[in-house]
C-alpha cells in the first residue's frame, strides 16, 4: 500500500496535470495516455498509486491552492518533473494556448524556478512531446 507522501506527490501530479489539460480545452486519448505513462516512466509513480490519485473521492476536494502550495513543498528535482510534466502534457497538440502559458506560470513561480531552469523544463517537455506525436511527414 502506497504511504501519505506518496499519495500526496500523485494526487500533485494528476491535479497539475488535469488542470493543463483544461487548460487546452480538450485532453485527447493522448494527452491521457502521457499523463499515466509520465506519472510512471519520469516521476516514479506506481500504477496502483496512479489508480488511487485519480479516484475522485481521493483528488475532487482539491484545489489549484492545494495543487500550488503541494508543488512549492516537493523536492526542487520532483517539482521540476510536474512542470515539464505538465507543459509535455500542453506541447502534445504541438502549441501552447494561453491559458495553459499561465497555468505553467504560475507553477514556475509556485516552485521559484530561474528563467534558465524554466527554458531547460520547456526544451525536456516539446522533446518527450514530439516522441508522443511524430510528425505526419511522408517518409
Amino acid at each position: 500500500m502506497p504511504d501519505r507522501d506518496t499519495h500526496d506527490l500523485a494526487t500533485l501530479w494528476f491535479l497539475s496535470a488535469r488542470t493543463m489539460a483544461i487548460a487546452g480545452e480538450d485532453m485527447p486519448s493522448v494527452q491521457e495516455a502521457a499523463t499515466g505513462l509520465y506519472a510512471q516512466a519520469i516521476i516514479g509513480l506506481s500504477e496502483d498509486e496512479c489508480r488511487i490519485a485519480k479516484d475522485a473521492e481521493h483528488i475532487s476536494n482539491k484545489t489549484l491552492i492545494d495543487c500550488l502550495s503541494g508543488v512549492r513543498r516537493l523536492p526542487r528535482d520532483l517539482a521540476e518533473k510536474i512542470l515539464t510534466g505538465v507543459m509535455m502534457i500542453s506541447y502534445s497538440d504541438r502549441s501552447m494556448k494561453p491559458l495553459e502559458v499561465r497555468w505553467a506560470s504560475m507553477l514556475a513561480s509556485a516552485i521559484e524556478v530561474s528563467p534558465d531552469d524554466f527554458q531547460r523544463c520547456c526544451v525536456n517537455a516539446r522533446i518527450i512531446a514530439s516522441m508522443l506525436r511524430p510528425s505526419e511527414q511522408a517518409q
